[in-house]
């Protein structure tokens, strides 16, 4: 990397010339792992690629070697020439898989179609006709074909748009179709689910706010009026998303495909191409400049080679089933602000802070449901709403928080951040709301085949928050409750704090961060008496929960939990979790007294003020009847 700008960059130190490095160490690594002229990439290095990961590696690459040429075509001719060439090695060779359906090769297709569109003059124009033909008999191959019913149909739209925008085939209606069927997850604010359901994450970032714009391009006037619509659902979306951010640069962990590292900034400089002014061109330089040096910091560039991990290590919690060897290369994504002019303000202007660097944030995002607040340079997502796919009870989203500083735990019969019982599988949310002190969702549970119902309210103080849970259908059963875990790399426990000051308080600290929670008590959900009736409280048992293998965070993890007797009916229960910077117990003072149980809230005293924790009384989601489908543009 070069030297740090600090007089143009205060906050980062990484100017343009930051960028144009990392780009250039991973371009410089995947020609290293080229095969058949460039026309595939193999950065298992192993023979271990199959064909699917080996496409991935070139299409992947391939757009960010586009992006680096169109933003600097003067200086890019040798890198042009390699990239032409393994395109006519591709299509003469057939040395890519034909996209009979919509499934991986499909999604590097689309790559392709978007760095041809990009760099046109540089990458496409100077192509033979022949080289061009294939290219494009390759794309249309995808025209019609069944895909999945998710960001997935802006795919082949992609291709369909290409391939018209070129002339070889009218295939607007395609297009159009595709477009159609996304608007039936636009759900305001500028969010959309992933699909069906309540599919909230960063394929916000990655595909919603990307490729339409692509498409609108190719298709120039005729698509002027939804390119309106998406340019002022991106400005939305983006007034939300920036406290995604800490101020160290890392994104909240939370969804799919985490592997994509800084391709979470992409939606940034998409913002500046179209013309979107909703935050000064400053400060989402400083956020995305941020992010991508929060990562090289970690050692991700060290090598070249992005690893399927967060971090340099791969890690396996965070990989998904559909994970090659390529697929961190979407981290491309990120680089679209190489195709804007050097002397573009948003690369020329001094950066600004982020709104948490001036003072504590808290800001609901009402489409997906979250509460974010930033805080001591850490950001915690309260997740009431954002459930993951309809069907899979999946760590990665049915949590009750996430942050930028810890990892959510993905292990047999442990749960970090929630209310559950031991083996029980969440289903999906029934409701969910937001407001600006908290929220509340419901959701059943799966509990070894008994349907345990389940509301939990929240609400999110300075130091802490403290959540009020009515269980319905758990006779006999033990409720844990559990905070965030903490991660850490050094061995023999070097790096980590852990403290059970009572059985009913828990606190784990590591790398800076604290977790800690803390039992508040357990009330009958019909009287309001104590749980176990004649004034007994319910036995609660505090621990820590060591997570084997560890998180994308740490090669050690661990969290705090209390866990009760068998509960004898429908119960209330209240705890209180914290998570911050290097605090203690300290941030945990809750006393709960007063309390009285309505059938659609409970009214209680905390520390002197009277609080009501109100269940969700939102629409009714049907999520849970939707399996991934099927969608033919």
């Amino acid at each position: 990397m070069p030297d740090l700008d600090h007089e143009l960059s205060p906050y980062t130190g990484y100017a343009r010339a930051h960028w144009e490095a990392a780009a250039d160490r991973l371009l410089s690594s995947a020609r290293a792992h080229a095969l058949e002229g460039g026309a595939l990439v193999d950065f298992a290095g192993d023979g271990s690629s199959s064909p699917v990961d080996r496409l991935e590696g070139f299409a992947r690459t391939f757009l960010l070697a586009a992006l680096r040429i169109a933003g600097a075509p003067a200086h890019t001719g040798s890198e042009a020439a390699h990239w032409r060439e393994a395109l006519r090695r591709g299509v003469a060779g057939r040395l890519w898989p034909r996209l009979s359906d919509h499934s991986q090769p499909t999604v590097e297709a689309a790559a392709v179609a978007i760095g041809l569109h990009v760099a046109r003059p540089q990458l496409w124009e100077p192509l033979d006709d022949a080289t061009k033909a294939g290219i494009c008999a390759w794309f249309d191959d995808a025209a019609g074909t069944w895909c999945a019913d998710n960001n997935h149909v802006l795919l082949g739209a992609t291709l369909a748009a290409f391939t018209t925008s070129v002339g070889l085939r009218d295939r607007r209606a395609l297009v159009e179709n595709a477009l159609d069927r996304m608007e039936d997850w636009y759900r305001g604010d500028g969010w959309y689910t992933d699909g069906d359901g309540r599919r909230f994450d960063h394929y916000n970032a990655y595909a919603f706010h990307w490729y339409p714009f692509f498409i609108a391009r190719m298709l120039g006037t005729r698509l002027d009026d939804r390119r309106a619509e998406y340019r002022k659902r991106l400005g939305a979306f983006l007034v939300g998303y920036q406290h995604l951010f800490s101020r160290d640069g890392a994104p909240v962990l939370m969804g799919r495909s985490l592997i994509y590292r800084w391709g979470v900034t992409a939606p940034f400089w998409m913002a500046r191409w179209e013309g979107v002014d909703a935050l000064p061109l400053s400060r989402m330089r400083r956020i995305a400049s941020g992010t991508l040096r929060h990562f090289t910091d970690q050692g991700v560039l060290d090598d070249g080679i992005l690893s399927l991990g967060w971090r340099a290590a791969p890690a396996a919690d965070i990989v998904q089933s559909y994970s090659g060897s390529g697929s961190p290369y979407w981290a491309s994504k990120g680089f679209l602000g190489l195709l804007l002019a050097p002397d573009d303000a948003i690369w020329t202007d001094t950066e600004s802070p982020m709104l948490s660097e001036h003072s504590d944030v808290r800001v609901s995002i009402p489409a997906p449901r979250w509460l974010v607040e930033s805080r001591d340079g850490l950001v915690t997502l309260h997740n009431f709403g954002s459930d993951g796919h309809p069907t899979r009870d999946d760590h990665l989203y049915r949590r009750l928080q996430f942050s930028t500083a810890t990892a959510p735990v993905c292990g047999e019969g442990q749960r970090d951040c929630d209310l559950t019982i031991e083996g029980a599988v969440h289903r999906a949310a029934s409701t969910a709301t937001v407001t600006p002190r908290g929220g509340a969702v419901t959701r059943a549970l799966d509990a070894a085949g008994r349907q345990v119902e389940t509301a939990v309210s929240a609400h999110v103080g300075d130091d802490a928050t403290v959540y009020v849970a009515r269980v319905r259908g758990a006779a006999g059963l033990r409720l844990t409750v559990s905070g965030a875990a903490v991660s850490w790399e050094e061995d023999d426990d070097r790096g980590s704090s852990v403290q059970v000051s009572s059985d009913r308080a828990a606190a784990v600290g590591a790398a800076g961060v604290w977790a800690g929670i803390r039992w508040l008590g357990a009330w009958s959900a019909t009287t309001g008496s104590d749980a176990e009736g004649s004034g007994a409280p319910l036995p609660v048992e505090a621990g820590i929960e060591r997570v084997a293998g560890g998180t994308a965070l740490g090669e050690h993890a661990a969290y705090p939990r209390v866990t009760t007797a068998p509960v004898r009916g429908d119960v209330v229960i209240a705890w209180q979790c914290a998570l911050r910077r290097d605090r203690g117990f300290e941030a945990l003072t809750a006393d709960a007294a007063d309390v009285r149980v309505a059938e659609d809230h409970v009214r209680l005293t905390l520390n002197g003020e009277e609080q009501v924790f109100r269940w969700s009384a939102s629409e009714t989601f049907d999520g849970d009847r939707h399996a991934q489908r099927a969608f033919r543009p």
